[in-house]
């Protein structure tokens, strides 16, 4: 009795394990580019371009230095906090950012998993497999008692609707790509900008006490000379007037300073108020690359109209595949049933013979409204993706523009104060100096002439911001550097 069990369960663990190994290999997945046999429905597609493979050779934005250019002897060396925490360039705080910004590396594992993706919707579903045990209480038939079983199903899409989806969600992966590009982008960009307003009031701070150095040598004077009796104690009170106004005037660049470390470190994903060094030097001078080279170069460097090409042709795809919905998927399977023999009928032919069986099965798409509607939908989607497109490439443009402007004019301006008016107002503080020494000119002379030296001094450094903020978002709008913009 026992041997008359064995051999059918033996049977039994054989049948199954030929099921797994056959589902182990049960390899056809359809890729991005449609390597899988498909059955074409309507035009082609086009596969994606060589070169341009979602898990190709693109740069991106990676934790740790720049990626590496082909011929570079070395990538630059990753900036640390005493980096920072000495003289930290703009350089520096940018690698800094790309390292450890949340934004940046949220937007990094979103295009890991828009590239996981692919796999999955270019895969077929899990199989079903379904066992049955031997209850002692099961069908008789002429061959013998059945003995339990084991069985499968697969399901299988109308060939090309995998390639679809793959072909769909590869487009996906790489618009998620552009969108680490821009995210990493905009990061740059308000880290420039902070790192301007960063500058100008580290800059203000140390006019602020030059300034106030020579306030206090115009005291002494007026002090001096009103001792002798040839100036009012007035001349003594409004030098003093001025080096209160000095004083809250430094409240004030102090705070703004503060503040803008304090964007930084944010960006930075720093702690908050942690320590910054004196920011280095930074000019303005004017482009020579013409305002129509650069929208030109927007509509192919931009990140965001990139990805926008890709989200269309991404919904393309799955237009054609709400189309596919008309015909009808597959289902495959296989049985298996153990008999106990030597129990059947005598004299039958197939006495304990096990039973194999295999199942072939279609969906039949009879709900039409239902398909008709999922193309209509996708139609539409498509739709919106294009008028999409089309609203970022008119808004670029107007960025491009709006930033040109406004660099172009931040270097005219920083040129002037810095060639003319600053040498003006320098000869200007000396002439008054030596006229109030000499009586010619009153004390008010001698303050509007520091005052206006001063006030010159601030217009140049906010000159430069005004031009690094432009550069900033100008960088950004075209999508890529530019040559000729000065750090």
């Amino acid at each position: 009795m026992y041997a008359q069990t064995l051999v059918p369960w033996n049977r039994k663990v054989c049948a199954a394990a030929l099921f797994v190994l056959l589902l182990a290999g049960w390899g056809p997945r359809a890729t991005a580019g449609g390597q899988s046999p498909a059955l074409k429905f309507g035009p082609s597609p086009p596969a994606p371009p060589a070169g341009n493979s979602p898990r190709g050779s693109r740069e991106i934005p990676a934790t740790g230095s720049r990626t590496k250019k082909a011929g570079a002897d070395s990538a630059p060396a990753a900036t640390n906090e005493v980096d920072l925490e000495r003289t930290p360039s703009l350089d520096a705080v940018e690698r800094y950012a790309l390292e450890h910004n949340p934004a940046i590396r949220a937007a990094r594992e979103a295009w890991r998993a828009a590239e996981s993706r692919i796999t999955v919707e270019g895969s077929y579903e899990n199989p079903m497999i379904e066992y049955m045990p031997d209850t002692y209480n099961m069908a008789e038939t002429r061959a013998g008692p059945e003995t339990g079983g084991v069985a499968f199903s697969q399901r299988i899409p109308f060939p090309g609707k995998l390639t679809m989806r793959a072909r769909a969600a590869s487009e996906q992966e790489q618009a998620a790509h552009e969108t680490l590009l821009a995210v990493s982008q905009e990061t740059l960009r308000k880290i420039r900008s902070s790192y301007a307003d960063f500058y100008l009031a580290d800059r203000a701070l140390q006019v602020n006490s030059q300034t106030m150095v020579l306030a206090r040598q115009f005291e002494a004077i007026a002090e001096a000379k009103y001792r002798v009796g040839k100036v009012p104690e007035q001349d003594v009170i409004q030098s003093q007037e001025e080096l209160s106004r000095l004083a809250t005037q430094r409240v004030g660049f102090s705070q703004e300073r503060n503040s803008a470390v304090g964007r930084i470190d944010t960006l930075l994903d720093r702690a908050p108020r942690a320590p910054l060094g004196t920011p280095v030097e930074m000019t303005a001078r004017k482009l020579k690359v013409p305002l129509s080279g650069l929208i030109e170069a927007d509509r192919v460097t931009r990140p965001e109209i990139r990805a926008e090409k890709h989200l269309v042709q991404a919904r393309e795809y799955s237009l054609t595949l709400a189309k596919m919905g008309y015909l009808p998927d597959f289902s495959i399977g296989g049985e298996y049933i153990g008999v106990d023999g030597h129990m059947g009928v005598p004299g039958f032919i197939k006495d304990g013979h096990d039973i194999w069986a295999a199942t072939l099965g279609f969906s039949v798409p009879i709900w039409i409204d239902r398909v008709r509607a999922q193309v209509d939908e996708a139609g539409a989607q498509l739709a919106q993706e294009k008028f999409t497109r089309r609203n970022v490439e008119d808004a670029v443009n107007d960025q491009v523009q709006d930033a040109y402007e406004r660099l172009m004019a931040a270097a005219s301006n920083e040129a002037i104060y810095r060639t003319t008016l600053l040498p003006q107002t320098a000869e200007r503080i000396r002439a008054a100096v030596a006229g109030y020494q000499t009586g010619i000119v009153d004390f008010l002379t001698l303050v509007d002439s520091l005052k206006s030296y001063e006030d010159v001094r601030l217009l140049r450094y906010q000159s430069v911001r005004a031009y690094q903020v432009a550069a900033a978002d100008l960088i950004r709008a075209v999508g890529r550097p530019i040559a000729g913009i000065a750090r």
